[in-house]
């Protein structure tokens, strides 16, 4: 359906203002912490044709502001044509990733990025250790933005933590998702979960030793169980060559049509395992991505 997850973070920013339960809401897809749905509440007064056409005008300037020329070899891949036609937000978060990355605002950039918190399960723990090595100003800023969104939160609805749950659980999709848990899930069911649990502990502990930025964020990509195709979008914001982005685009329609066949997206999380490649290739000709110099004003 054009435009879905744009029409619920819109349904569930107006229910928000209302004073009712987005999570209540029949047949709406309520599914992310309720400080996300906040982002929306601005496009409310819009009428939603107005916040479609805005939307998508909005993550294309934002795609290329990020890859700039690179733009072009990714344009037509899978995950960026989903995000556009869905109008969901990842070109936004792909968006503050650079922004993490590059030392800009980190600790507001990562208190943003927490509210898809699939995309930084593995991220924000490594930062958080970094900033407290480094720059604890960084957690500071970080703590003060999610703390007063949380905060907003618990007033606006003082159940929303257990309604959140409740719903989230509807979405387990570990088995099914583009990552290692959905890779190895084509083992006997009797044996998946401990051998993906152990490698997804190994290559854990393997980047986290690495003390690489890029690579911490594409095995966090990698090893999340609720990941779908156009999660992967940060990827793009951190692969420099334009071969490997090509390769992405064409592998994302391989992976496109695995996944329309067997109805899951176990497949795309080879798009992650061909950005860890490259990501790695990156790595062994250049420094590793270690956190930036502190900068003044988070």
């Amino acid at each position: 359906m054009v435009f879905k997850d744009i029409d619920i973070f819109w349904q569930a920013a107006q229910a928000i203002l209302q004073g009712r339960d987005p999570y209540s809401i029949p047949n709406l897809e309520v599914f992310y912490p309720l400080p996300f749905y906040f982002l929306f509440i601005p496009l409310v007064a819009l009428p939603l044709p107005v916040v479609h056409v805005g939307w998508t005008v909005l993550q294309a300037a934002i795609l290329v502001a990020i890859l700039r020329r690179r733009a072009l070899f990714v344009a037509l891949s899978m995950p960026v044509l989903l995000t556009f036609i869905l109008g969901q937000a990842d070109i936004m978060m792909a968006g503050f990733f650079v922004l993490l990355r590059a030392g800009i605002g980190s600790g507001i950039a990562l208190a943003f990025l927490v509210l898809k918190p699939q995309l930084v399960l593995l991220v924000a723990p490594w930062m958080l250790w970094q900033w407290w090595q480094r720059d604890r100003w960084q957690i500071v800023w970080f703590l003060v933005l999610i703390g007063s969104l949380v905060i907003l939160s618990f007033i606006v609805q003082p159940d929303w933590v257990a309604r959140f749950i409740a719903r989230s659980g509807e979405r387990t999709r570990a088995a099914v998702s583009a990552s290692l848990w959905g890779l190895l899930a084509y083992l006997p069911a009797t044996i998946w979960l401990p051998v993906a649990a152990l490698a997804v502990a190994a290559i854990v502990i393997w980047v986290w030793r690495k003390n690489d930025f890029n690579l911490v964020a594409a095995v966090g990509l990698l090893t999340s169980p609720f990941i779908f195709s156009y999660n992967l979008l940060p990827l793009l914001a951190l692969i420099r060559k334009p071969a490997f982005l090509i390769g992405f685009t064409i592998l994302s329609w391989a992976t496109f049509a695995i996944s329309a066949w067997q109805s899951n997206d176990r497949a795309s999380a080879l798009l992650t395992l061909l950005a860890l490649a490259a990501l790695y290739a990156q790595r062994e000709s250049a420094a590793p991505v270690l956190m930036p110099s502190r900068r003044e004003g988070g």
